[in-house]
C-alpha cells in the first residue's frame, strides 16, 4: 500500500514538476547562446557605446530570468513540501486520507519519500542547468573544464578504497539529511496543529523551537563525547578523520528522522484535530 501511495502523490505532483524539470535546462541552453552571442558580436563588431550598453542589459535581464526561474523551481520545492502535508494530512483532505486502509506511518513515509525524491530531482536539475549555462556562454570555461576533467581523469586510477567509502557516505548523508529537513517540517507542522488558533504560527514557532532543541543537544553531545569521554578520540580522528566524521553526522541524521518520526506520528494518531 506504501508504494501506491507514493505512486499517486508523485502521479499528483507530474503535471507541475515535469514542465519545470524540462523548462529550466532549456531556458539554461539558450540564455547561454544568447550570451555567448552577444559577448561575440559586441567584441569583433565596432558598436557605440550605446548598442554595448543595451546588449549589457539585455544580458543582465536574462540573467535575471535564469535566476527567477531557479529560485522559482526551489520554491516550488519547498511549497510543496508543506502544502502536500499540510493539506493531504492535517486539513480537510485528511478525512479522505485517514479513512483509507493504511497505517499512519504509511502516510508520513510516504508525504516524506516523495518530498525527498521531488527535492533531489530538483536540485540536480538546478546544477545541470547551471553546468549547461557556464558551459557554453564562454570559451574559457570550457577550456577549465577540460583541464579539470583530465585532472580528474588522472586521479580516478589513484581511487583507493577510502575515497570510495567517503564518497558513498557523502551521497547517503546528502539523502537523509534531505529526509530530516522534510521530517523537520512535517514535525514542526504536527506539532503546530495542536494549537487551537494561529496553528501557521504554531507551526512556524514549532520549527524555530525545535531548530533550537536540536542545536542545544548537539552541542551538548560533541562536549560529552569529545571531552568527558575516556576514549582517546586523537588517534581515531587522526586516523580516520574523514570517515569518523561523516558516520557520525550519518548517525545523527538518521537518530532525527527517527525522533521526528515518532513524534509525528503519535500526534497524528492520537491528537490530530482536522479542520
Amino acid at each position: 500500500m506504501l508504494r501506491k501511495l507514493i505512486k499517486y502523490d508523485i502521479k499528483s505532483i507530474s503535471r507541475v514538476f515535469i514542465p519545470m524539470w524540462i523548462l529550466t535546462p532549456i531556458v539554461a541552453l539558450m540564455l547561454s547562446f544568447s550570451i555567448r552571442g552577444m559577448s561575440t558580436w559586441t567584441r569583433n563588431i565596432i558598436s557605440s557605446g550605446f548598442m554595448v550598453a543595451g546588449n549589457g542589459i539585455l544580458m543582465m535581464v536574462m540573467m535575471l530570468l535564469f535566476f527567477g526561474i531557479m529560485v522559482g523551481l526551489f520554491v516550488m520545492t519547498i511549497l510543496f513540501t508543506i502544502q502536500r502535508f499540510w493539506n493531504g494530512l492535517l486539513k480537510e483532505e485528511g478525512y479522505l486520507m485517514f479513512t483509507l486502509p493504511v497505517k499512519v506511518w504509511e502516510l508520513i513515509v510516504s508525504k516524506a519519500i516523495t518530498a525527498t525524491i521531488v527535492s533531489c530531482i530538483s536540485i540536480l536539475v538546478g546544477i545541470f542547468s547551471s553546468m549547461i549555462l557556464a558551459v557554453f556562454s564562454t570559451d574559457e570555461f570550457i577550456t577549465s573544464l577540460a583541464y579539470a576533467w583530465k585532472y580528474m581523469f588522472g586521479v580516478v586510477w589513484k581511487i583507493d578504497a577510502r575515497f570510495i567509502v567517503n564518497f558513498i557516505l557523502c551521497i547517503i548523508l546528502f539523502i537523509v539529511m534531505l529526509v530530516e529537513n522534510v521530517y523537520h517540517v512535517y514535525t514542526a507542522m504536527a506539532v503546530g496543529q495542536l494549537w487551537q488558533e494561529h496553528k501557521v504560527l504554531g507551526s512556524c514557532l514549532s520549527y524555530v523551537g525545535i531548530s533550537m532543541i536540536v542545536s542545544i543537544l548537539g552541542n551538548v553531545m560533541e562536549t560529552i563525547f569529545v571531552e568527558i569521554s575516556p576514549w582517546d578520540w586523537d588517534f581515531y580522528i587522526n586516523e580516520y578523520m574523514d570517515v569518523i566524521y561523516l558516520l557520525i553526522l550519518l548517525f545523527i541524521s538518521v537518530m532525527q528522522v527517527l525522533i521526528y518520526h515518532v513524534i509525528t506520528e503519535r500526534i497524528l494518531s492520537t491528537k490530530l484535530n482536522l479542520e
